[in-house]
């Protein structure tokens, strides 16, 4: 064989490899990130919130909600809709509805997955061995298909405009609190609990052999959000994860490095969180690893540098937002990232922390002052008793003066 042959075969080998790898990198990030209504347990929805029929369609969900009389039928009946809405959420935002459209179908996904966290509180005041496996088999359900959620909601921020994006994102955020809360309440706040269930149903969850950094992206996300009795239970989950994750890329095969990189320049999700997560990992693993690691980072870093310069451009103002935790409440009940989310989604910051912790110190505060009030009426009572034992003593001491005379 001649070599300029030889050398055009050795081309068209090596650009075989390279289009093969990018197209496997894709395969795996459509993995990770392609979710649907079989995957959900539910059908693709036919009826959209712009339908006029619509309203038909949420009759019948009422209905079918009032007449179940199960505390964990009815959450897992909460849950079925929440899948169902979340999917209607996703087919408006593919088919380019306008924004009053989209944010009215994510306000109908919010109200159904905020109901599941009252009926929780009800399911915690059963002690039933019934009670606790019907309970057990929901929360293995609930567990996967809320993860599959915030994969759903971490792409449809990508797929909106900026407005829209900063919107979803609150919704992602609260579904999150809430996530932990419904957890945290049917499990009694049992850690152990907890973590066997969190860690057992993340790993059922079908994906790519990447898929663990996209569940450190969210276990990162849930332990800022969720109760403090539930906070050690993610915690250990993380570290559990993280330690797999560097297992996976210790043993990586050549050829699967570079397909590791396509990966997670191009999957979606919180980029600067991303960046975090492949700081701490990169340490412990080897130097040709570490280094193709480093390379992402720097293209991962410029990507989020563009984005914001490229929205500064296009309005004229600094309207992109870093993803800094720094939890602020909307006056619209939404709990955002921080205040430049808030102005961005178009409403006005409350006060500072989730809005889950402004109603709880709201609900401290007006206990502190029943009971304040409680203690003034109790030492009123005292002293008017005082008042009357004074008064009956001085009339027994005049009768016993006169008795005496």
């Amino acid at each position: 064989m001649t070599q300029p042959k030889i050398f055009i075969t050795t081309l068209l080998a090596f650009s075989m490899v390279l289009i093969g790898g990018m197209v496997f990198a894709e395969e795996e990030v459509d993995l990770d990130e392609d979710v649907t209504a079989e995957d959900l347990g539910v059908e693709e929805p036919s009826l959209l919130p712009d339908n006029p029929f619509y309203v038909f369609k949420e009759i019948g969900r009422s209905f079918q909600s009032f007449f179940t009389f199960n505390q964990v039928k009815k959450i897992e009946l909460k849950e079925k809709f929440s899948n169902e809405k979340l999917l209607e959420l996703k087919q408006m935002v593919e088919q380019n509805k306008n924004r009053e459209r989209i944010e009215t179908a994510l306000q109908n996904y919010q109200k159904e997955f905020g109901e599941m966290e009252q009926i929780a509180a009800r399911i915690q005041e059963r002690t039933e061995a019934e009670a606790n496996e019907e309970t057990g088999k929901f929360l293995d359900k609930f567990v996967q298909q809320q993860a599959l959620h915030q994969r759903i909601l971490q792409k449809l921020e990508t797929q909106v405009p900026e407005e829209v994006m900063a919107k979803i994102r609150a919704a992602r955020e609260n579904h999150l609190e809430n996530f932990g809360q419904v957890m945290t309440k049917l499990e009694n706040a049992n850690t152990e609990r907890i973590q066997e269930r969190l860690e057992k149903n993340l790993q059922k969850i079908e994906g790519s052999d990447f898929k663990d950094f996209k569940n450190l992206e969210i276990l990162d996300e849930l332990e800022e959000r969720v109760p403090e009795a539930m906070k050690e239970a993610v915690s250990n989950v993380r570290e559990n994860t993280l330690n797999s994750l560097k297992e996976t890329l210790q043993a990586l095969p050549i050829l699967q490095r570079e397909k590791f990189q396509e990966y997670i320049e191009n999957v979606s999700g919180n980029k600067e969180r991303q960046l975090e997560i492949l700081d701490t990992i990169k340490q412990a693993l080897p130097t040709a690893v570490k280094n193709i690691i480093s390379e992402s980072s720097d293209r991962i870093l410029e990507q989020v540098k563009e984005r914001v310069q490229l929205r500064e451009t296009e309005t004229g103002s600094q309207s992109a937002c870093m993803t800094i935790w720094d939890p602020v409440c909307g006056k619209d009940g939404n709990t955002y990232s921080n205040e430049c989310y808030a102005k961005l989604a178009g409403t006005e910051v409350a006060g500072e922390g989730t809005c889950g912790e402004q109603k709880m110190e709201q609900e401290q505060e007006m206990m502190n002052n029943q009971g304040e009030d409680n203690m003034i009426q109790d030492q009123e009572r005292e002293m008017e008793q005082e008042g009357k034992d004074t008064t009956g003593s001085n009339v027994i001491q005049q009768i016993k003066g006169m008795l005496n005379r």
